[in-house]
């Protein structure tokens, strides 16, 4: 069923509040066993755009998989990405010393235990032993280490502004990257080189086994077909190659304290709300073997999430006092130890 309606923008929008516009909605299925069956689990407004009321989460009856539901059509999502979006704002600005060294040891801890190609920087290995293990027990350092798998050739979906383009080019990789913005898309040929194609998966300019790496790094959550995504990305990657996948954790222990006001809903950009049995499942359903499932705690998701339960008058004292990274730091760390991070990422292998 299709919902079109009229929607008034709030005074603090970045648009005139006098402005109306058209937002077309949809009730669907569930993405992963297309049950018809679900019931409301959070409910909440758009804090970034302003734009409409609530957004509601629905969990399937049948596999549990929790899903924005109604949700904008894919002729309407785009209202909901303003130009200021972060993923296309890039981080990198510069290699200070300290990012040098760091790039240096990551880069060490690579070729020694992911056999990515080594180079002439053999002062990077010699000090590997000094520093590389205290890298190795940094979960968020962890996070875009994936294995090399030769020759070497990775498609980064929804590259956003191409920053892990420009790093994994520098660990050895031949790299590809695919976004739904032709001006980013754009900028990133003529500033870095890179070959990026406007879209989505499937797309006609990847052919059918020609990566050995495709990593969806907080994008899957957006797609609007994301079982059909996984599908093309194992039809686009070699026997043997790897997808790689970092999304929000819905079953993680902030999102379950903090409900409504949790950082990482994003509502209602993010439409499917993955925990790890769930993503699992979707990648084997179309073809996958899971290699590894790691969670990954993000102090910064804690933070952000007090600061809105403070703004919206939700929550606990107790909750509202992790605005200070001082208490939401550890306790992003204790959630990854019991398995309930705020993000994971997952390692899987087409078979």
């Amino acid at each position: 069923m299709v919902i079109t309606g009229r929607i008034r923008f709030a005074d603090d929008s970045p648009c005139p509040p006098d402005v109306e516009v058209a937002v077309e909605m949809e009730s669907v299925a569930c993405p992963l066993c297309g049950g018809q069956k679900y019931e409301t689990v959070v409910a909440t407004v758009d804090h970034l755009t302003r734009i409409g009321g609530e957004f509601h989460v629905v969990r399937c009856s049948r596999c549990e998989l929790a899903f924005t539901n109604p949700r904008p059509t894919e002729r309407s999502i785009g209202l909901f990405y303003p130009e200021s979006y972060s993923p296309y704002s890039g981080h990198e600005t510069g290699m200070l010393p300290r990012k040098t060294l760091r790039r240096r040891l990551e880069r060490a801890v690579l070729q020694r235990y992911f056999d990515h190609p080594s180079d002439a920087a053999g002062p990077a290995t010699a000090v590997m032993g000094l520093l590389g293990k205290a890298i190795i027990r940094n979960s968020r350092q962890r996070l875009p280490w994936i294995p090399f798998r030769p020759p070497g050739r990775m498609l980064d979906f929804g590259c956003g502004a191409g920053d892990f383009m420009k790093r994994m080019r520098e660990h050895g990789w031949t790299v590809e990257g695919i976004d739904v913005s032709p001006a980013m898309a754009q900028r990133l040929r003529e500033s870095a080189g890179l070959r990026v194609h406007v879209g989505s998966l499937p797309h006609p300019d990847v052919r059918p086994e020609s990566f050995d790496a495709i990593v969806m790094w907080d994008s899957l959550e957006h797609v609007h077909c994301p079982r059909l995504v996984l599908q093309a990305a194992r039809e686009a990657l070699r026997t043997g190659g790897l997808l790689v996948v970092g999304v929000p954790n819905f079953a993680s222990w902030s999102r379950q304290h903090f409900r409504q006001s949790w950082f990482g809903l994003e509502l209602p950009r993010h439409l499917t709300h993955f925990t790890p049995a769930t993503l699992s499942a979707m990648a084997e359903l179309v073809g996958f073997r899971v290699l590894s499932l790691m969670q990954v705690g993000h102090g910064s998701t804690i933070s952000k999430s007090a600061h809105r339960a403070a703004r919206c008058g939700s929550g606990s004292r107790w909750l509202r006092s992790l605005r200070s990274n001082r208490l939401s730091r550890p306790l992003s760390k204790w959630s990854e130890r019991i398995g309930q991070a705020d993000s994971m990422r997952m390692i899987a292998e087409k078979i």
